[in-house]
């Protein structure tokens, strides 16, 4: 394996940092994807907000509950700083940064996933009674949906940096670099997301 910015291990075709322009470039196509389907949402709330057709856009006048919205906003928002300490722990080769950081990522991404579910069970409104609850059940499940995404690809990095035959943290870095700003692209989501569906709604 040569060194500094020509590493290539025995396996590979090409040099790592080809490899890491390739994967910086499909996280931030994958993040604009990401942010141009939620645009989506955010139109129909202020489209819909604006027309309130027959009174329809809250028609009982319903409210989720803001303490299940701040609880699964900090896990998210932690879960994307745990991401962040774990790859900058891979740019400096800090096995121990790395694991704490990125399990930690899992297991705050996961108390999101459950939270949402607990919300659901504890909602008290269906999409039926009006274009709030629609926008709101639709927006939450699939971010949630895509929590559960970030969450596998966490679990795969941290999973293939145990194994003792795995790449090495120098060679999982680029992806863990590509993921952290995915990951936070989607917590900005989630921010805009807490505003308008438990604060301005």
């Amino acid at each position: 394996m040569a060194s500094g910015g020509e590493i290539r291990p025995d396996y590979a075709l090409e040099d790592v940092e080809i490899g890491a322009r390739n994967l910086a470039i499909a996280a931030r196509l994958g993040a604009a994807g990401q942010a141009f389907f939620f645009v989506a949402f955010l139109f129909a709330f202020f489209y819909l907000r604006a027309l309130n057709t027959n009174g329809r856009w809250n028609t009982h006048n319903v409210h989720p509950s803001r303490s299940y919205g701040v609880a699964i906003l900090v896990c998210v928002l932690a879960s994307v700083a745990a991401s962040v300490l774990g790859a900058w722990s891979a740019r400096s080769a800090n096995r121990l940064m790395w694991r704490v950081g990125m399990a930690a990522a899992i297991l705050l991404a996961l108390a999101a996933i459950g939270l949402q579910s607990a919300q659901y069970a504890n909602l008290g409104f269906g999409q039926a009674e009006g274009s709030f609850p629609s926008v709101f059940l639709g927006w939450t499940g699939l971010y949630a949906f895509n929590v559960l995404i970030v969450t596998y690809w966490l679990g795969t990095l941290l999973a293939e940096s145990l194994r003792s035959t795995g790449r090495t943290l120098e060679l999982i870095r680029p992806t863990a670099d590509a993921l952290a700003f995915y990951w936070g692209v989607l917590g900005v989501i989630e921010i805009t997301a807490f505003i308008l569906l438990y604060l301005v709604a």
